[in-house]
């Protein structure tokens, strides 16, 4: 499904060229493996980018586990029709992978994707002369930017962030293979293994370091605004409650609650119409007047 959101009539700012709005998981599949280095998204990481007034806080995009910067074919190129200074990051790939997985990202600990995700942040703080950012972010992403915002100085320059099926308490979905290395009592040579390949994988168990310094520290920055999407549909976050927190500067929304029919997994939120338009109006309220809403075509994806 394509489509393209324009900005509503009463907006008189001069419209930005209006790209396709890919609402496709295929796409974003697509997106994330064919992209080639510097893994830009349709209208982001235009470093000549100016912010306007009305949307003077650029958005930077966080990917999840095996991602890249590319693989935002649906939020990219909505918020750069919608006026927005749009940059994605491409944090945790191992410099040593080749073939398939030559620049795929997410795989780092999450403790230098963090860092890497700062550094990105300072450098579009740099080209647009902006104060701050807001973020969206994704999987994975979303316990990269808990660690930026706790850890690495985020909370000074960054606003508000909306996650897609944020992982504060980690995921259960790896739960088998988990316990029956507890169980034989191999689980220090397991994640030995698994740190060469995908030390972020590990960082997003419940038993990891990464989750327990992220609940120890409270997984909120005060100074920050929260807003979490989490769907009942999610078969990588598991159980998806484990992206739920409240707090006073966090608002929860599950997905379900807003479109009841709408089951979208884990992979198609981030290219779901009904996900975006609560983003858009996240970062400025009232900019769609109707939240869509319809079945998901690859439901539990």
């Amino acid at each position: 499904m394509t489509a393209v959101l324009l900005v509503p009539a009463g907006h008189a700012a001069a419209q930005p060229e209006q790209l396709p709005v890919v609402y496709s998981v295929p796409a974003f599949v697509a997106a994330a493996l064919n992209a080639k280095a510097p893994f830009d998204p349709p209208g982001g990481n235009d470093w000549s980018c100016v912010p306007t007034a009305e949307h003077p806080q650029p958005v930077v995009l966080v990917h999840g586990v095996l991602g890249n910067g590319a693989g935002w074919p649906a939020m990219s190129p909505l918020l750069h029709n919608n006026g927005y200074c749009v940059f994605s990051v491409t944090y945790g790939v191992y410099p040593w992978q080749s073939g398939a997985l030559a620049g795929t990202g997410g795989l780092a600990p999450i403790s230098h994707s963090s860092k890497e995700l700062r550094d990105f942040v300072a450098r579009v703080l740099a080209a647009t002369g902006a104060e701050k950012v807001d973020l969206l972010a994704w999987s994975e992403g979303t316990l990269v930017a808990a660690r930026y915002l706790l850890a690495d100085g985020g909370a000074e320059v960054v606003d508000q962030v909306f996650n897609l099926a944020p992982i504060y308490a980690g995921t259960n979905v790896a739960d088998p293979i988990v316990n029956a290395a507890y169980g034989l009592g191999i689980q220090d040579s397991v994640f030995a293994e698994l740190r060469t390949t995908c030390q972020g994988c590990v960082d997003m168990l419940p038993v990891s370091d990464n989750i327990h310094e992220l609940q120890a520290a409270g997984v909120y920055a005060p100074e920050v605004q929260y807003t979490n999407l989490l769907t009942r549909a999610d078969t990588e976050v598991v159980p998806y409650t484990n992206g739920y927190r409240e707090a006073p500067n966090a608002t929860n929304i599950v997905l379900q609650d807003v479109c009841p029919v709408n089951l979208a997994g884990h992979n198609a939120i981030s290219v779901d119409p009904t996900v975006a338009a609560l983003m858009l109006n996240t970062f400025s309220p009232g900019t769609v007047a109707e939240i869509p809403c319809a079945p998901s075509p690859t439901p539990y994806i």
